[in-house]
C-alpha cells in the first residue's frame, strides 16, 4: 500500500513538473510572440522608404570608411593579426551576450527599459576602448595604454557592424536578434531607436579619436591618458543619471531631441536635477587621479569649471545625444586648458 502511494505521490510531481514546464513554455512562447506583436505596431510592418534610405547611409558610411582604413593600414588584411582580430571577436561576444541578457532581462524580468538601454549604451561605448587597455597592443607591447588613432578606428569600426543585425526585416527574422533589440528599444524612443543609438556613437568616437590626435601631439606624451577622462565622465556620470533620475528623481526640466517628426530640435522628453547632479559629482572624482598631467592652476581651473560645463552640457544636450556633446566639449575644454592656462 505504501509502495502504490509513493508511486502515485511520485507521477502526480512528474505531471505538476510537466504543466509547469508547459506554462513556462507557453508563458514565454506568448512572450516572444507579443514582442513582435509591438514590433511590428511600433515600426509597421513593411520595411518603408525612410527606414531604406537610413540603412542604406549607414551602410555607405561603413564601406566609406572600411575602404579609408585599408587604404592606411592595409597590413591588417594583408598580415592578419590574431591578437588583434581576437579582441575584435570578443568585444563584438561580449557586446551581444549584454544585449541579449538586458532584452530579456526586460521581457522576463521587468527590468526597466530606461536601465536596460544604458546598461547596453555604456557597454557599446566603452567595450572599444577598454578591451584594448586591459590587452597588449598591436605592437605585442606588454603595457596597458590608450590604443593609437589607427588602431581605435579599426575597433570603433567594428563596434557597428552587430547593430546592421539589429535593423527591421533582420531582427524579424530571428527571436535572438528580436530579444536583442528589445534590450536599447525605449517607447519613447520609437521610431528613431537605432538611428539615435548608432549616430549618438558615431559622435562620441569622432570626438574621441579627435581629442586623442590632440594630446597625442603634445610634448608630454603622458597627456594622451586624458583621452580616458571623456569616456569616465559618460559612462559613470551619464550612465548614473538616467538610473539616479528614474528611482530618486524628483524635480524635472524638458528638453528635445535632435531630430524628431520630421523637425529639428523638436519633442519633449524629461531629465531630472538628480540625475543631471551625478555627471557633476563624478567629473570632479574623475578629475582626481590626471592631476599630474596639469600644472596648479590648470588642474584648479578644471576643478572649478569642468564639473559645472560638464554638467551644463549634459542638461542642454539632445534627447539621447549627450554623450557626443560631452565628449565633445570635455575635449574643447582640455585644449583651451593647455593653450591658454599656463
Amino acid at each position: 500500500m505504501a509502495n502504490k502511494t509513493n508511486v502515485n505521490l511520485l507521477l502526480v510531481e512528474q505531471a505538476h513538473s510537466r504543466s509547469k514546464s508547459c506554462s513556462s513554455s507557453d508563458k514565454s512562447f506568448r512572450v516572444i510572440e507579443g514582442l513582435f506583436a509591438a514590433d511590428i505596431d511600433a515600426y509597421g510592418e513593411e520595411w518603408n522608404d525612410a527606414e531604406r534610405r537610413r540603412t542604406l547611409i549607414f551602410m555607405v558610411c561603413l564601406i566609406l570608411i572600411w575602404i579609408g582604413l585599408v587604404y592606411v593600414d592595409e597590413v591588417v588584411l594583408l598580415k592578419p593579426d590574431v591578437v588583434f582580430w581576437s579582441k575584435i571577436m570578443i568585444q563584438t561576444i561580449l557586446m551581444m551576450t549584454v544585449f541579449f541578457a538586458c532584452g530579456y532581462s526586460v521581457l522576463f524580468y521587468d527590468l526597466n527599459e530606461g536601465y536596460s538601454r544604458k546598461i547596453c549604451h555604456l557597454f557599446a561605448y566603452a567595450l572599444p576602448i577598454s578591451v584594448h587597455i586591459l590587452w597588449v597592443s598591436r605592437e605585442r607591447t606588454v603595457r596597458a595604454q590608450f590604443p593609437d588613432i589607427l588602431e581605435l578606428t579599426w575597433t570603433c569600426w567594428f563596434q557597428f557592424v552587430p547593430f546592421l543585425a539589429l535593423v527591421k526585416p533582420l531582427r524579424r527574422k530571428s527571436r535572438l536578434l528580436m530579444v536583442a533589440f528589445r534590450a536599447i528599444d525605449r517607447s519613447k524612443d520609437r521610431p528613431y531607436t537605432l538611428t539615435w543609438m548608432t549616430t549618438q556613437l558615431i559622435g562620441n568616437y569622432v570626438a574621441i579619436l579627435l581629442l586623442q590626435f590632440y594630446l597625442s601631439s603634445q610634448e608630454d606624451e603622458r597627456r594622451v591618458q586624458l583621452a580616458v577622462l571623456p569616456m569616465a565622465i559618460n559612462v559613470f556620470g551619464d550612465g548614473l543619471a538616467e538610473p539616479v533620475g528614474i528611482r530618486w528623481g524628483k524635480n524635472r526640466y524638458m528638453t528635445s531631441a535632435l531630430w524628431y517628426n520630421g523637425a529639428f530640435c523638436s519633442g519633449r522628453f524629461e531629465r531630472t536635477y538628480e540625475g543631471s547632479a551625478c555627471v557633476y559629482f563624478v567629473t570632479l572624482i574623475a578629475l582626481i587621479p590626471f592631476y599630474n598631467l596639469f600644472t596648479a592652476s590648470q588642474f584648479t581651473l578644471c576643478v572649478i569649471f569642468l564639473p559645472l560645463t560638464m554638467t551644463l552640457c549634459e542638461a542642454w544636450a539632445p534627447h539621447t545625444w549627450d554623450n557626443p556633446f560631452l565628449t565633445a566639449i570635455c575635449g574643447v575644454f582640455l585644449m583651451f586648458i593647455y593653450e591658454i592656462a599656463p
